[in-house]
């Protein structure tokens, strides 16, 4: 059997479709794979009174919400059973939890794919796990060497890992048959910092088509926007932002339909998340997308949309420029627009025959190499 290891299929909807897009291309081309969905400590429940406590610190202000619109929304890890439909409905995951005793259970399997996401950003690899379980540090040599690494990133342009951990991860490194990364920065950090040579690919989103997202949609429960609307998907919603979206509508026709929970909304259905269905047919059905996402980025383009990406340096701008940088898109990033900039770019149209003849490239080179460095099975 051969495993992935991504970060937690839990609330991210951008983390839970790469691993479920990873899974289903390596179907297509003859290679099967189950997807590790590792439970981290804040989302671990210890059995018995502390499990109900736990739960109900779960619930709780899940039930608030539901009753009236509240000042503050919960965690972000407290929407996870929102999404434990889809990963039961369309992925074959491997549920681990925090023990690492547990690891014991993957001692039979065969290979390995490292990736993609930010799994070897060590700022969020560390409050998961430790950065060099990302690096399959539990793995034997011989696992290791049957292994590689699909369009890991570092979320950056820079290493985050500290001295030891950079020794650590460099020596398992060599073992692996074949890396590659998702940003071509990438690269260059492999071969700088962890002394191996790595070759570009695109992220797992992009190795389906819009048909498969669409066949997800189909076979879920989901509903239409009510209008003709602009998505709006931002992950740091800040004070500056706001501001843009509401000068933004006045330069827009559309009705602004924004994508994660807004704590004081009065309808119920803008104060919860939306499913991962639901999430794919409100791109699809945008007229644009606003975001500062990479994967609303992604699915802007795999969807066709004109979208406009809004700089995010705390996340990582390596990521976006990369991305864009590949398609040719690189004027959609804006940092610190006015409404009129943005709406101008909004506007201004993309040749997406050649974006999607770009795609397809991309996935070809993708494809080729899950074949060469995979064994069938």
């Amino acid at each position: 059997m051969r495993y992935i290891i991504t970060h937690p299929i839990l609330s991210n909807y951008g983390g839970i479709l790469q691993a479920f897009a990873l899974q289903t291309s390596l179907r297509k081309i003859g290679r099967s794979a189950r997807t590790i969905h590792y439970i981290p400590r804040f989302a671990h429940s210890r059995p018995g009174i502390a499990g109900l406590r736990s739960a109900w610190r779960h619930w709780a202000p899940l039930l608030k919400i539901i009753a009236a619109p509240q000042d503050t929304l919960p965690q972000y890890e407290q929407y996870e059973f929102f999404h434990a439909t889809f990963r039961r409905r369309f992925m074959t995951p491997w549920v681990l939890d925090d023990e690492r005793c547990n690891l014991a259970q993957l001692a039979p399997a065969d290979s390995f794919i490292v990736g993609s996401d930010q799994v070897w950003r060590a700022s969020y690899a560390n409050s998961l796990e430790r950065l060099p379980y990302f690096f399959l540090d539990f793995a034997t040599p011989e696992q290791r060497s049957r292994s590689i690494a699909y369009a890991a990133s570092f979320g950056s342009d820079t290493w985050e890992g500290t001295p030891e951990e950079t020794a650590t991860c460099a020596a398992l490194l060599q073992d692996f048959k074949a890396v590659s990364v998702r940003e071509k920065s990438g690269i260059q950090l492999c071969h700088d910092v962890l002394g191996t040579e790595a070759e570009q690919m695109p992220d797992p989103t992009l190795l389906l088509n819009a048909e498969d997202y669409a066949a997800v949609i189909r076979k879920s429960r989901t509903w239409s926007p009510a209008r003709s609307c602009n998505a709006v998907y931002l992950l740091d919603e800040t004070k500056e932002k706001q501001e843009l979206l509401a000068e933004l509508a006045s330069h827009l026709p559309q009705h602004m339909q924004h994508l994660t929970p807004h704590c004081r909304a009065r309808r119920l259905r803008d104060r919860l998340p939306l499913s991962v269905p639901q999430w794919l047919r409100c791109f699809q059905e945008a007229g644009c997308i606003i975001t500062d996402s990479f994967h609303g980025c992604v699915f802007a383009i795999i969807f066709n949309k004109p979208f406009v990406c809004l700089g995010n340096a705390a996340r990582g701008t390596a990521r976006f420029d990369s991305l864009l940088g590949t398609f040719g898109l690189q004027e959609r990033l804006l940092t610190n627009p006015t409404a009129e900039q943005a709406a101008e770019c909004m506007r201004t149209p993309i040749d997406w025959e050649r974006v999607n003849a770009t795609r397809r490239s991309e996935q070809q080179r993708a494809f080729d190499f899950l074949k060469l460095n995979l064994e069938e099975g």
